[in-house]
């Protein structure tokens, strides 16, 4: 009898030292400081989601480094490189992504993903996937639609109201159509498209909407195997040929002036566009701006695109992945963070669920009272898939000059399509 109960004291002494060392090891583990690479906007939509992270994961600690999106993306590189040097986490432009995982250094994440796959817009998964594999959380999108002036086109005699403007320009035809009218009657140009210093992204948001672009699935270009390139590129041309495109610099202060005087009548542009016109681009212009579906290529056809958007990466290199996983899943994955940071910083989720907040809802007054951003909602899933590879930053590279090309007469957008194409092959040696 004492033998056994001591035998059985000595197992229950055995299981509480057990229990208590997982324990304290989990207790370790979960005191972390988790280092973040990101830009300042990125920086702002996690703050405005921390104190919800926090409550819920009171051990670890979030220390965030500020840099430019190119800064991201070059330290990485360099961190990746040596194989030291790099964050527990890093934010990512989805345009440049393949490009760090082309190098290794992000951490495998499927198994942890894997369940949040059917809850996310469809094409951002390709965004952080290679050979079946991911690594890393999409976290917002940039659906596009068509902006544009309500007084402009009233005072060329035209509709404003958002659903007639949608039935106005419902395919691209109409609206280059309709694109002299405005012009004669109002002085407005259409849009603003650089003939020097173009940076393609007109042209790649168009190319998208059609489902084409530079590369397919399997990673070979099809810039000139696919007519759709050519089409979109000549239906831009001709609006510097007609004089119907202001010809100004994104990102300058001529181009930015476009949006304030009602130069400009339209701008085909992400989400966010929204959010930088009412903030500082136009802020003056509040009630002046409408936001509808793009035209269609053809009746009845898709009437979105992407442009931009961004994802949150655990690097292989972090020595606390289970906390800088917490921190991903959470502000990524969890309805509450995304709807907040909707709310706060208008950073427009890729996690479906979000769209079902009344936030989604609620009138604009900058958009004269139109709930302008359930019009993305509607559109995001629409959004064709587009292959950016690691080789998109030299693809637009060589199609920008080539624009360039196609806008002081050099080339015609066929030539211009065919010589890029022939580049890019030959810079990348893809097929």
């Amino acid at each position: 009898m004492k033998k056994s109960a001591l035998a059985r004291l000595s197992a229950f002494v055995l299981i509480i030292s057990v229990v208590l060392a997982v324990a304290a090891g989990t207790a370790a583990q979960e005191r972390a400081t988790v280092t973040v690479w990101g830009w300042e906007y990125q920086k702002k939509v996690v703050d405005a989601i921390l104190p919800l992270f926090t409550r819920r994961n009171p051990s670890i600690t979030v220390d965030w480094k500020i840099m430019a999106p190119q800064q991201v993306r070059q330290n990485m590189l360099l961190a990746f490189s040596s194989g030291a040097g790099a964050p527990d986490v890093f934010g990512a432009e989805s345009a440049w992504l393949p490009q760090l995982l082309a190098v290794g250094g992000a951490t495998d994440v499927t198994e942890r993903a894997r369940p949040y796959v059917s809850k996310f817009n469809r094409f951002k998964w390709q965004d952080v996937t290679v050979n079946g594999r991911i690594f890393g959380m999409p976290w917002d999108s940039g659906p596009v639609a068509l902006y544009y002036r309500r007084d402009v086109l009233e005072k060329a005699g035209l509709p404003s109201d958002p659903e007639q403007v949608a039935k106005l320009f419902a395919t691209w035809n109409e609206y280059a159509q309709l694109a002299r009218k405005i012009h004669t009657a109002t002085g407005a140009y259409m849009f603003a498209h650089a003939r020097a210093n173009n940076d393609a992204r007109d042209f790649e948001k168009l190319a998208w909407q059609r489902g084409a672009g530079y590369f397919d699935e399997q990673g070979r270009v099809i810039l000139d195997t696919r007519k759709d390139n050519v089409e979109v590129l000549t239906f831009l041309a001709q609006f510097w040929k007609d004089d119907l495109a202001q010809d100004t610099e994104p990102w300058t202060p001529a181009w930015y002036k476009g949006f304030t005087d009602g130069s400009v009548a339209t701008h085909f542009g992400a989400v966010w566009m929204g959010g930088f016109l009412r903030t500082w681009i136009a802020a003056d212009a509040a009630g002046k701006w409408g936001v509808v579906p793009l035209p269609a290529w053809a009746p009845g056809g898709v009437r979105t695109s992407n442009d931009g958007g961004s994802n949150l990466v655990v690097s292989a290199q972090s020595k606390v992945k289970d906390a800088a996983w917490a921190l991903v899943e959470f502000v990524t994955a969890n309805r509450e963070a995304q709807v907040t940071a909707w709310r706060a910083m208008d950073s427009f989720p890729s996690l479906d669920e979000a769209y079902s907040s009344p936030f989604a809802r609620l009138g604009d007054p900058y958009f004269g009272g139109q709930a302008y951003r359930q019009v993305f909602v509607d559109l995001v899933k629409q959004i064709p898939a587009w292959y950016y590879t690691k080789d998109y930053p030299e693809a637009n590279s060589v199609m920008a000059q080539e624009i360039v090309n196609v806008a002081l007469g050099r080339k015609t957008p066929e030539q211009a399509i065919r010589d890029a194409a022939s580049e890019i092959r030959r810079r990348t040696g893809r097929p």
